[in-house]
């Protein structure tokens, strides 16, 4: 099949981080009947706390989500994203600041420390543009162990990525949270990843990063 008859099928997407002290108030409406922790809208208020950093980033969607988002065409989604998960070898060695290059054939994080379900899921459909739909999390600092960080002495978050989950055969939800190097369930599957530049992530400053990530099709 040629590319111009399979792009407008694509699942694409793009990742929003926001760095801030203090956790920001998810403000949500319209609940989706029958889909627990799903919502037509949302506002994220950053009044509360201090915006330190905003970045957005493509998503890049590992062959695992491909094939995962095919299966649920074919016969219905038994693993939707529930999960998000964070890590700390997302950057160059020698440079915090310039992030790795993921490929689509990587089906974990560079370095895993902590997972957890999402917050809320903002479902957008039913428009003749808007198709899509937004997975929020907020991680703070003081919720991971230090004893996950790769390295302890400077604590730091510079990946994350979305986590699918068996929600028939595997363990009901809500999930507890997973801190490294504790192992998550083995029902569950990382969809897509994106890598950022390092973010200092400090319990004692009360630095949390929350992730807006939008899967659309266009």
């Amino acid at each position: 099949m040629s590319k111009l008859l399979r792009d407008g099928l694509a699942p694409i997407g793009v990742v929003e981080i926001f760095t801030t002290i203090g956790r920001p108030r998810l403000i949500l409406s319209a609940p989706v009947a029958g889909r627990p922790n799903t919502y037509r809208s949302h506002e994220l208020d950053f009044s509360v706390c201090q915006v330190l950093r905003e970045e957005i980033h493509r998503n890049i969607i590992v062959n695992v989500g491909k094939d995962k988002t095919i299966e649920a065409l074919a016969a219905g989604s038994l693993n939707p994203i529930m999960r998000m998960a964070i890590g700390d070898r997302g950057t160059l060695p020698s440079d915090p600041t310039v992030p790795k290059v993921p490929v689509d054939t990587m089906s974990a994080l560079y370095n895993e420390i902590y997972r957890a379900d999402i917050d809320a899921v903002i479902l957008n459909t039913g428009t003749p543009t808007d198709h899509a739909v937004k997975f929020i999390r907020t991680f703070s600092a003081v919720d991971v162990p230090i004893t996950s960080f790769s390295n302890q002495a400077v604590p730091v978050v510079n990946e994350v990525a979305l986590i699918t989950a068996d929600t028939i055969g595997g363990a009901p939800f809500p999930r507890l949270p997973v801190a490294a190097p504790a192992a998550p369930p083995v029902d569950e599957a990382m969809y897509s990843i994106r890598t950022y530049r390092s973010v200092p992530f400090v319990a004692a400053n009360d630095i949390a990063v929350t992730i807006r990530y939008t899967i659309f099709i266009e």
